[in-house]
């Protein structure tokens, strides 16, 4: 059975009570790949609460009664997290309590249900975590009780994944006992079948070692959740001594390694398209334990630093991707699990947009400090009326040579039968602060489908525009790129995106830079320029996919190089 089978979809509805939306919807054309497929549009939610325990209740959805509630539910501490790492497996919500008594946001989701036939509540962990009075308690309303509880945390899992899992297991899931991150992001995947199992990080603990060696059962594989610090070599090297196949999915924070899990998603059998992701603390562990309970493998779960943190690109690579992999015309949510004080709302921006506003090195001022203001009157907004029914494209571009030229793509401003736009404007003076003031006419003067490029030209009696100055050294690896563009979601105003040069590509006799640099719709045609404000490239929408033992779990950037540009210029290629 696949994961995918083994825990439905779930309605939207069903998952989270929406405390507030925001719309972000695309208006450009995706382009090209597919060429022209329009942008997918994304809706930004957030289900929070006064307390974890009214947090929990309110991910957990339409009460008991309802038709969407559940009469069946979870009960964890919401004091000590590690018992609720458990409870992935057990495909109903997660409540908390306090230790010594049921908290009244837990209580009053519970009531309703307290009268169906099945009304049954699983505590996990012992009486130390959930007293026997909290257990009473659920009794007196009429709940049937269950507990699932070990000496310690490894107990409490193994003992979970002993009772539910079959007797064949293709995957088991191993995260570290000590922290929480790493189990969370992978709790949509987690189910009955692929259960979830803890262990110390050094060494593989006894009650992991149980349970894959019962002698009941059979374990084919073990995918092993975070990096050497979270689980080490050494315990990876037991499991393979026990002839169980491993593999690891691992970022370099525990950021990059939810993605990593997160894209999983887009090559599992059933889940395409992936219209619904998470967004989950990755400091503060209670939304996301409850929220892990009731999603599925189809609905990945994204974690993110606070408010007083930079928002990780990491994010917004995901987002682009993810953009990507759903294609265009589709209607996709982004859920924030928690207040904006843990789930900033540019962290979920970040996702819903691929773009992650202001970004940088950490928390740096991009437009005061690293002066990239002194180019921004260089960097246009593209926009254009094509043939096919007025539809507006957008896109970004640079002014060069004379001042009175411009550099973007060759999508941007034709159609998708290749006809060139009716009309085009360049809309400029804009900067990290402040739109774009006034527009250009602008017309082009040749372009070339195959390099994505296209020369246009404005007023020749107009005062010169600031011009950029194009890079003539070669990139050298890991060097810093930084893109400068105007995403069509997210704002009017410019954008700064960072990432590093990963080499080129060459691509039916055309060579591409490769690169990790977010690249967002709006923003094709804008230029990239090393530290030194150099533009070494062109932005462009092609995508470069990577490929891994779970199919595809990412994608770089490319971008048109330096010698294509100049022979734009030269006159060398294009019509």
């Amino acid at each position: 059975m696949s994961p995918a089978s083994s825990r439905p979809r779930r309605s939207p509805r069903r998952l989270f009570v929406a405390m507030f939306s925001v719309a972000l919807a695309g208006s450009v054309l995706f382009a090209p790949q597919p060429a022209g497929a329009q942008s997918a549009s994304t809706t930004v939610l957030r289900v929070s609460g006064a307390s974890v325990y009214a947090l929990a209740a309110n991910v957990a959805g339409g009460s008991c009664d309802s038709e969407i509630g559940s009469h069946s539910v979870a009960l964890a501490s919401g004091e000590n997290w590690p018992d609720a790492l458990a409870g992935a497996a057990l495909d109903r919500p997660l409540l908390l309590t306090k230790q010594a008594f049921l908290p009244a946001a837990t209580r009053d989701y519970l009531e309703p249900c307290a009268s169906h036939a099945k009304a049954k509540v699983i505590i996990l962990g012992g009486p130390a975590a959930v007293s026997e009075g909290v257990a009473e308690t659920l009794r007196g309303m009429g709940f049937r009780v269950d507990r699932f509880a070990g000496d310690d945390r490894y107990a409490t899992a193994r003992r979970v994944a002993h009772t539910f899992a079959p007797d064949e297991i293709d995957t088991v899931y191993l995260a570290s006992g000590v922290n929480f991150a790493d189990a969370v992001a992978a709790a949509p995947s987690v189910t009955m079948e692929t259960p979830l199992i803890l262990t110390t990080p050094h060494e593989l603990h006894d009650e992991a070692r149980r349970f894959l060696t019962d002698e009941d059962r059979v374990v084919s594989s073990v995918t092993i959740l975070g990096g050497t610090a979270a689980i080490s070599a050494a315990v990876e090297e037991e499991i393979r001594e026990l002839g169980i196949d491993t593999d690891r999915i691992a970022g370099a924070d525990r950021y990059e390694t939810a993605a990593l899990i997160a894209r999983r998603a887009f090559s599992t059998s059933g889940c395409h398209p992936v219209t619904d992701v998470a967004v989950a603390s990755g400091t503060v562990p209670f939304g996301g334990l409850a929220a892990g309970a009731v999603r599925g493998p189809c609905e990945p779960l994204l974690l993110a630093p606070g408010s007083d943190q930079p928002v990780p690109e990491t994010l917004g690579r995901f987002g682009q991707d993810w953009r990507l992999a759903i294609g265009g015309g589709v209607r996709a949510t982004v859920t924030g699990v928690g207040p904006g004080s843990a789930i900033p709302t540019a962290a979920l921006s970040a996702v819903a947009t691929g773009v992650v506003r202001g970004s940088g090195s950490a928390g740096a001022d991009v437009s005061g400090a690293l002066g990239w203001n002194s180019v921004a009157p260089s960097v246009v907004q593209i926009r254009c009326v094509s043939v096919a029914g007025g539809t507006t494209r957008s896109g970004s571009g640079f002014v060069v040579g004379d001042g009175r030229h411009i550099v973007t793509n060759e999508h941007v401003v034709h159609d998708d039968q290749g006809r060139p736009c009716i009309r085009i404007r360049a809309y400029v003076g804009g900067t990290f602060e402040q739109a774009p003031e006034k527009f250009l006419p602008v017309s082009i003067v040749r372009a070339s489908e195959k390099h994505d490029l296209a020369l246009l030209t404005t007023d020749p009696d107009i005062d010169p525009l600031p011009t950029v100055t194009i890079a003539t050294e070669p990139l050298q690896a890991s060097e810093t790129l930084i893109a400068l563009g105007y995403p069509s979601i997210g704002g009017d105003t410019m954008t700064l995106t960072t990432g590093r040069y990963s080499g080129t590509q060459v691509l039916d006799g055309v060579t591409w830079i490769k690169t990790d640099t977010p690249i967002a719709p709006g923003s094709s045609g804008g230029p990239v320029f090393n530290d030194r404000r150099e533009v070494v490239g062109v932005s462009t929408l092609l995508r470069l996919a990577i490929r891994g033992q779970a199919g595809t779990i990412g994608s770089l950037s490319l971008l048109a190089t330096t010698e294509d540009l100049q022979a734009l210029l030269d006159g060398d290629i294009g019509e």
